[in-house]
């Protein structure tokens, strides 16, 4: 059995000993389990010298709901008994034998109470008497009915020699159904369990959960990226448990772990370490970026950057809506509103006015599609729901998802991954089974930039430096403003572009108008039949386009309908709207195509417009725009009003100045 394979994980191997949540707190601090069945102690009759207790210890000293469960005893029994507990908590880590034997006399004097029997199954378990700790901490947990103790019970019979007996009780139906802390703790003595058999992949693979998000902090999280990371030092994999012990001495603020004495051992030479070779030379190589070069001047960047290609995205295969009926609304048509958010559905803290109205009016799921990282999903749901928004978590779908599927999908599980971005990318990031670090020094397989207010030239330097070191780039999007209540932001996209100046590289991009983050809506959803709908043509429209979806552009973020005009055939959408209410309009009145009374005629750049008696003012724009997009030509078009009833219906429209 190797102890040190698991250090920080169990009982058995953490530097400290036991669980550092249940014995650290002292004295007043452990809230035992309730025993109402107990009853006095046991006589004084041929009972072993019990340890001394020293003068200033005070049975008022220790926790009150625990002497609450000693009110069975006679007092003076009580008072001792709550002395020996004060004493087995305060030497649990400077000397866990005479913990131990404080406990055993408190064990001795009330061995009928519960919480009496878990503090005997602790010290024992911190002095790695195993037996005796499996037996009181079975008995404990008979006494008390929970199941918090099985964790420890299982790394006792790991410590017995018993690690396939470890697994049965952590694949119990108890030991399944464990949630939070005690969950965790499960896991991390199933994968030591799983180490002793020499099982390294299971032993990986159960610490794959959500808890392995190196945004958290603390000492639960410390002895979590700690046994993950030894876990893949077991299974050969030097490098990803280096990213794992540093995850963890980030996160130890305690010093529970020692995540640090780890590193500097993995950092020497693999002779001296006494690890498996690995073809690591020195802890020069180790330490170095990997193909450093050294860097050129932005004046030496080449012209025509290298776009680092994303893997091949598979398209759901998608219905076309059914033509509409005069006069049905828009939304009718549609199985699933795939909504963007800034701009669309809300500007920075306020709701586009009518929106939430017009949501409202139809039976469609709405899912809400962002090219935004800096939020996470719960987050953005709260922030909708806080408008008035029907949202859940799992009906938003962020470009900082689809960025980190994209790196999954390129690099080996637990591989670094440098961030520029805020802690929801980081989650993401996490919970894809990546390690995250904010410096090249680190030597990253990969770089992810996302939006943070707090991008500054320090991280994006991080950046530069790890992808001129042959780091795979993916950009969660690169929208070059980002629409707020008081206007239009420096977006994403334009620090990507500071980035891609100071490379010579161009990232992969994850959200719109790149597939990646539309294909991930359409599955999350469900969608056969989706509409689109955004305010940016470049984005929304393009990303729509790319999976062959209908879109509707609303004016009320960034896109005019000059830009709509003047747009590529990629960026033109199905149908245009004032805002979202164009959704519960006859579908019919906002698609792009030939408005009876309206004549545009074509010279040269020019497009000429003319009213005809009974022109609905209203329908010029898609009788301007059907025009315009017939023609095959990039020009930049000109607009002109045959008349004046033409002029004030284009002035409307927002077509003429």
């Amino acid at each position: 059995m190797n102890d040190r394979n698991n250090r920080g994980g169990s009982g058995r191997g953490n530097s400290g000993g036991g669980r550092p949540t249940d014995r650290r707190d002292g004295p007043g601090g452990r809230n035992f389990r309730n025993d109402s069945d107990a009853r006095r102690g046991t006589g004084s009759a041929n009972r072993p010298p019990e340890p001394p207790l020293p003068d200033d210890v005070l049975p008022q000293d220790l926790d009150t709901e625990v002497r609450r469960d000693l009110l069975s005893l006679d007092r003076t029994n009580a008072d001792t008994v709550s002395r020996h507990l004060i004493m087995t908590f305060k030497l649990l880590d400077e000397d866990p034998v005479l913990a131990l034997e404080h406990a055993r006399a408190a064990r001795r004097r009330a061995g009928r109470i519960a919480m009496v029997r878990e503090a005997a199954g602790i010290a024992a378990y911190t002095a790695h008497e195993w037996a005796e700790a499996l037996s009181e901490l079975r008995a404990a947990r008979r006494m008390s009915g929970g199941n918090a103790l099985l964790p420890m019970i299982a790394d006792c019979e790991r410590g017995l020699g018993r690690p396939e007996r470890a697994i049965d009780v952590a694949r119990s139906e108890e030991g399944r159904a464990l949630t939070d802390e005690d969950a965790a703790e499960m896991r991390i003595v199933e994968s030591g369990a799983r180490l002793d058999l020499g099982e390294y992949d299971k032993a990986i693979v159960t610490l794959q959960t959500k808890d392995l998000d190196p945004a958290r902090v603390g000492t639960d999280a410390a002895r979590y990226f700690y046994a993950y990371a030894a876990a893949l030092l077991a299974a050969g994999r030097r490098e990803d448990a280096i990213t794992w012990f540093m995850n963890a001495a980030s996160a130890d603020d305690d010093d529970v772990t020692d995540a640090e004495d780890r590193l500097m051992e993995l950092a020497e030479p693999e002779s001296a370490a006494g690890e498996p070779d690995s073809g690591l030379e020195d802890e020069t190589e180790l330490l170095a970026p990997v193909h450093a070069e050294t860097p050129k001047a932005v004046s030496e960047v080449s012209a025509a950057p290298v776009t680092q290609n994303a893997p091949k995205q598979v398209v759901p295969q998608l219905v076309p809506a059914a033509p509409a009926e005069p006069g049905a609304r828009l939304r009718d048509g549609y199985d699933v509103l795939l909504l963007d958010l800034d701009g669309t559905v809300y500007a920075g803290k306020n709701e586009i006015p009518g929106a939430k109205e017009a949501l409202d009016a139809g039976e469609q799921r709405n899912y809400y599609v962002t090219n935004n990282a800096s939020r996470s999903p719960v987050d953005v749901a709260e922030h909708l729901q806080e408008l008035g928004f029907r949202a859940e978590p799992d009906e938003v779908v962020t470009s900082a998802q689809s960025a980190a599927r994209l790196l999954a999908e390129q690099l080996p599980m637990g591989s670094r991954v440098l961030v520029v971005g805020t802690d929801a990318l980081v989650h993401e990031v996490r919970s894809a089974g990546l390690g995250v670090t904010r410096s090249a020094d680190d030597r990253p397989a990969a770089v992810v930039q996302g939006h943070s207010p707090e991008t500054g030239w320090a991280i994006l330097s991080e950046a530069v430096l790890a992808i001129r070191a042959g780091a795979l780039w993916v950009a969660c999007n690169v929208d070059a403003t980002l629409p707020t209540e008081r206007g239009l932001q420096m977006g994403n996209g334009s620090m990507v572009a500071a980035v891609a100046n100071a490379t010579g590289q161009q990232p992969q991009v994850a959200g719109k108008p790149a597939s990646p983050l539309m294909v991930d809506a359409v599955n999350r959803s469900g969608s056969k039949t989706p509409l689109v709908v955004g305010d940016r043509l470049d984005t929304d429209i393009e990303g729509a386009n790319a999976i062959e979806a209908d879109s509707l552009l609303v004016l009320t973020g960034v896109s005019t309908v000059v830009d709509a005009l003047n747009a590529p055939e990629a960026q033109r959408p199905t149908f245009i709207a004032s805002d979202l209410q164009g959704l519960n309009a006859a579908a019919d009145s906002v698609i792009v195509g030939p408005r009876p009374g309206w004549h545009v005629s074509v010279l040269d750049h020019t497009l000429t417009v003319v009213a005809q008696d009974g022109a609905d003012p209203a329908a010029v724009l898609y009788a301007v725009l059907h025009e315009a997009w017939s023609r095959e030509t990039s020009t930049k078009w000109v607009i002109e009003a045959a008349e004046e009833g033409a002029q004030s219906a284009l002035m409307s429209a927002g077509l003429l100045v």
